[in-house]
């Protein structure tokens, strides 16, 4: 069934659709949900996903979707730790692997080492949270606590002690600092970023009008930056004494700041302030508070562009990886995403929804760690790929029940890996219980969908890899659908006299004009089928219709009614969808009664009684066979006409006696015509001579 978007008034939209139910017009749409049927169409829909938009419209479970369009494998998520608590707020490795594990609301530390399945808890501080750790240059591990804000020294084989105090209540970040020490940033009242020493010697290095400076990154030349809560800077410091502001984001947190090799500061910043209750932000919105968040990619030299955005307002975790690129996370709807320096994107991981990411790093060997909020667990993004993926698409609407056709997609499968897809079709928009159950996969393209005929068709695409060292790729998936033919509509139809402006009206015939008539009608048809028209009429009461004319692409014709016998008529017009179609089928509508009257009235002149006084009586009939009289004139040796009126005084009838005085004249002979009109246009006429004396 093919689109025409220049068929004019031969389609009925979806507007006109509701208006014609509105009005009392009833439009079968769907006539069997189950059976087939013997109606073949000729052209199908396809349905087609071959983007990454595409594809993201859908559900993706252990899949990515990848900058190239593609869908793939993910890398393997896994659940490595469970430390009972309720927040893992901030996650550190030492150089032998063992991961170290900062949470709350008790101020615990836990560390698992490699190949460990249960972690071990190392510190029970009297804080409420840990929200930062480091490795110190000694191998020692340093903690940031809070409501206390101290930093606490864990070395090996030793008991935990306060390293120092910083005087502010939250210690957001630690960063070791070349040469010795770390960099630290806090908050609570005003956010500070502080210099200390490796004998915990405090000096500070800035004072921020935020209340917290919660993000501090190291690039190039030792120039350190420190990013903001609540009007969203990133601070530039160079040599631990010059402070400038690098970049004003349009956003309130900068949450989160790496720097490239290069030295591209790239900065997380989220709209909303989402520091937990032991934040202490104070939570007063920006002027342009928003919803969503953004990486900002910004050059040494303070210019930013909007590198990447998000609707979701938790852009939680940023991790550089070797080649450049970042690992971004979300956290409101979670997700794991890859982003390169020219802003291509991968949709490595949509996580579930009861995974509630909060702290993210990466390892030195590229894995990538996650701690949640609300459940306290560790997992971790690993280097091999997950041995099942599925992506569900969203249903897809073919408006009218339709019968499936073949299943067809594109890609690679290595060995060790395969790709299958399932269907499953329903008649409501979201799939439900009424619905079919998901077929049995294809594994072969260009199989026949196997899914009972319905209006709405989804997919399941279901991508499996033997040991994970391979992925397979998904680049294209088409989906035929070949709707039910529905007949087509006639409806509004009018036959009426010929305007003064249609381009096919006789001009300046007043013999031929009144025999014109228009046929006017609007048809459509909901497979978008194009339409032909054949138009009949007949005598009302009459059985047989009788063909004007056929193969009609238009909905207008204009119809000489001249051979056609006075009469009161109708007429049929007959829509078909053959032009597209095998099976034809067709809808028509029928007029209204209409009169059809190509007769001219009777003028019957009796005679013309003159009087001594210069006048004369004409006497006569006006008489027409179909319809009433309208109006009448004469006119005396060809002058001007003169309007007259019967003798009753109104023209109303078939029939009018004509009783007509005309004064005021002399003497001589005179050639009196006299011409009648009737309702239907036509004209008659009669003559007489007479002479006054």
């Amino acid at each position: 069934m093919s689109r025409n978007n220049n068929f004019g008034r031969n389609i009925i939209d979806n507007r006109q659709l509701k208006t014609l139910v509105h009005r009392g017009f009833l439009f079968v749409l769907i006539i069997s949900v189950f059976g087939q049927t013997d109606v073949v169409a000729v052209k199908p829909q396809i349905w087609r996903d071959i983007s990454q938009q595409a594809f993201e419209k859908g559900q993706p479970e252990d899949v990515s979707l990848t900058r190239e369009g593609t869908v793939t494998l993910s890398p393997e998520f896994t659940q490595v730790a469970d430390t009972g608590e309720g927040f893992v707020w901030a996650l550190v490795a030492d150089s032998k692997g063992t991961v170290y594990m900062a949470t709350g609301p008790e101020g615990r530390i836990f560390a698992i080492k490699p190949g460990g399945k249960t972690p071990e808890l190392l510190f029970d501080s009297p804080e409420v949270a840990i929200f930062s750790l480091a490795i110190g240059a000694d191998g020692a591990l340093y903690a940031g606590s809070s409501p206390g804000g101290l930093i606490y020294r864990l070395a090996p084989g030793k008991e935990p002690v306060a390293f120092c105090r910083t005087g502010d209540a939250h210690v957001w970040a630690i960063l070791p600092r070349p040469g010795g020490g770390f960099y630290v940033s806090t908050g609570g009242v005003q956010g500070r970023v502080l210099k200390i020493s490796d004998k915990g010697d405090v000096a500070e290095l800035y004072v921020s009008k935020d209340p917290n400076v919660v993000s501090l990154a190291l690039g190039p030349g030792g120039i350190l930056y420190a990013g903001t809560d609540h009007t969203g800077l990133v601070y530039r410091i160079e040599h631990e004494t010059q402070v400038s502001v690098l970049y004003d984001a349009g956003e309130k947190e900068i949450h989160a700041l790496v720097v490239s090799a290069e030295g591209m500061v790239y900065a997380a910043a989220m709209a909303r302030d989402n520091k937990p209750n032991e934040s202490g932000s104070n939570g007063n919105p920006k002027k342009n508070d928003k919803e969503g968040s953004v990486l900002y990619a910004i050059r040494p030299s303070g210019s930013g562009i909007r590198l990447w955005e998000t609707d979701d307002p938790l852009l939680l975790g940023l991790a550089l990886k070797l080649d450049g690129s970042l690992i971004v996370v979300t956290g409101k709807k979670p997700r794991v995403y890859h982003i390169w320096p020219d802003g291509k994107t991968t949709l490595l991981l949509q996580l579930k929804n009861d995974v509630h990411p909060w702290a993210v790093f990466s390892d030195a060997q590229g894995s990538v760690w996650m701690g949640t909020s609300g459940a306290g667990l560790v997992y971790r993004l690993g280097q091999i790929f997950a041995k099942k993926g599925t992506l569900t698409s969203e249903p897809y609407d073919f408006s009218l029940t339709s019968h499936w056709g073949r299943l067809t997609w594109w890609g690679e499968q290595p060995q060790g890996t395969a790709i299958s897809v399932q269907t499953r079709s329903g008649n409501n928009e979201t799939p439900d219980d009424t619905w079919s159950d998901w077929s049995t996969p294809v594994v072969v393209s260009g199989a026949q969908i196997d899914s009972r005929p319905a209006r709405f068709l989804q997919y399941r695409l279901l991508l499996t890899s033997e040991m994970g060292k391979e992925t397979p790729l998904l680049r294209e998936i088409r989906l035929a659908g070949l709707q039910e033919n529905v007949p087509p509509m006639v409806i509004d139809l009018k036959v009426g006299p010929i305007g003064q402006s249609d381009k096919e009206a006789p001009k300046g015939d007043e013999e031929t004009r009144p025999k014109i008539r228009t046929i006017d009608w609007t048809g459509g048809d909901v497979n978008g089928d194009d339409l032909f028209y054949a138009i009949y009429f007949r005598g009302l009461g009459e059985s047989h219709w009788r063909l004007l004319k056929e193969n009609v692409t238009t909905a207008h014709y204009v119809w000489n009614t001249e051979a056609v016998p006075d009469g009161t008529l109708q007429v049929r017009v007959v829509a078909s969808d053959g032009l597209n179609n095998v099976t034809v089928l067709t809808g028509e509508t029928i007029s209204t009664p209409f009169l059809v009257d190509n007769t001219a009235p009777i003028v019957r002149l009796s005679g013309v009684r003159t009087t001594g006084s210069g006048s004369a009586i004409v006497d006569g009939v006006l008489e027409d066979a179909s319809s009433a009289i309208r109006n009448a004139a004469y006119a005396l040796n060809s002058n001007d006409w003169h309007v007259i009126f019967p003798a009753d005084a109104i023209f109303d009838s078939p029939t009018e006696a004509l009783s007509v005085v005309i004064d005021q004249l002399k003497p001589g002979s005179y050639t009196l015509v006299v011409r009648a009109y009737d309702t239907a246009g036509n004209v008659g006429a009669g003559k007489t001579i007479f002479e006054i004396k």
